[in-house]
């Protein structure tokens, strides 16, 4: 990357967002922001933050406020990996970064996700909550762009990043 970029990885639980992240950390000079460990040191008896609102947004914040002092005050470039939705939280991180930032869904089948979720060994987030995760991340298409998505239910992870490094090499 030729200037520092905010490259934010998101979509539903299961994805692979974590996988991804890591694959890009190990072939891009980045800062890792992950919204997973932002909740669990500031809420670590809360499995689910999005049943709890007000906390939700208190890890919304220091992310965002985390990814303004990286790239503003340290010149560096950041990766957020997280499930991040609400068409303003996102118009925030837009207008913030304009065109340094990218921003990727990965947004599979269902069906993909729903079998990923029930393999991985960490936690499982469940088919109704993958569902909901769904539905918001068409419903915010139109405002991220079509082009964003990425159905990674195709691809194995490697090739998932190196779709995404060649988008960025394009972009900058």
């Amino acid at each position: 990357m030729r200037r520092p970029k905010v490259i934010i990885l998101t979509g539903p639980c299961g994805v692979g967002k974590t996988t991804i992240s890591k694959l890009l950390l190990e072939q891009l000079d980045l800062i890792y922001i992950s919204g997973d460990e932002i909740a669990k040191g500031k809420f670590p008896a809360i499995s689910y933050i999005t049943e709890h609102p007000e906390k939700l947004q208190i890890v919304k914040r220091e992310l965002y406020d985390l990814s303004r002092t990286y790239f503003f005050d340290h010149n560096k470039a950041v990766l957020i990996d997280y499930v991040i939705l609400g068409r303003d939280y996102i118009a925030e991180f837009q207008q913030t970064f304009k065109s340094n930032l990218i921003l990727k869904v990965l947004l599979p089948d269902r069906q993909v996700i729903v079998q990923r979720d029930r393999d991985r060994a960490c936690w499982e987030s469940g088919k109704d909550m993958i569902n909901n995760l769904y539905d918001k991340y068409i419903g915010l298409k139109e405002h991220i762009g079509a082009e964003n998505y990425i159905d990674s239910g195709k691809q194995t992870a490697q090739e998932t990043v190196d779709f995404i490094l060649q988008q960025i090499i394009e972009i900058t």
